[in-house]
């Protein structure tokens, strides 16, 4: 079985959204459909994939404003850790401080836990990992297949996520990547929320906030 990725920068704050899928099955996973949704479902449609999970790695409207209209229009409920659930429904709030006003998200949403294997088909798999200190119920997820970790706004190049918002906590963040990012293979390929795709191995030798 053959899997895709691809991470594509969408929405104001050129926030990274990642579609990965199966060549054969054309099942597919959308990974934080930011809050420009359209770029997503186009490209759903455009490689004719089905989507079978909907994940977020945190509520922040930059990459959790799009939910409402993906699953609507594709009928995959979204999953979110539940430490992020309040922020979920206060986007609005967290938006106008970007001068935007955005309506509530209507949604149901379904529980991610620290820990659970989503597998899509054999041999496609997501390992969730609980990475809080950005936000409360931040979540990453690792595909071993393609040794490959969505980090949202956990780790970026050169530098870590900010933890000045509500619910972010410097050493919770610093603790979290450590226990659960530098862990992983030296080689994994790190996708952020903004900016360029690092590795694990370049961050722990580099990265000037979190030394391995």
């Amino acid at each position: 079985m053959t899997v895709h990725w691809v991470s594509l920068p969408s929405g104001i704050l050129e926030c990274v959204g990642t579609v990965i899928w199966s060549e054969d099955s054309r099942r597919a996973v959308l990974i934080d459909p930011t809050d420009e949704p359209e770029t997503f479902l186009e490209f759903l449609a455009d490689k004719q994939l089905v989507l079978s999970h909907l994940l977020l790695t945190h509520a922040h409207f930059d990459h959790a404003m799009g939910a409402a209209e993906v699953a609507a229009v594709t009928g995959c409920t979204p999953r979110l850790h539940p430490g992020d659930w309040p922020l979920f429904e206060h986007i609005p709030q967290m938006a106008r401080r970007f001068g935007l006003e955005l309506e509530p998200q209507e949604v149901p949403l379904v529980e991610l836990s620290d820990g659970e294997i989503l597998e899509v088909e054999p041999g496609f798999r997501l390992q969730v990992s609980h990475c809080p200190g950005h936000t409360p119920g931040h979540v990453t997820f690792y595909v071993a297949e393609l040794d490959l970790a969505v980090v949202g706004d956990t780790l970026f190049m050169g530098s870590v996520g900010r933890t000045d918002l509500p619910g972010g906590d410097s050493a919770t963040l610093v603790r979290a990547i450590k226990e659960k990012l530098y862990v992983l293979p030296d080689g994994t390929r790190v996708i952020p929320g903004h900016g360029p795709a690092t590795t694990i191995g370049r961050e722990k030798r580099e990265n000037p906030f979190v030394r391995a």
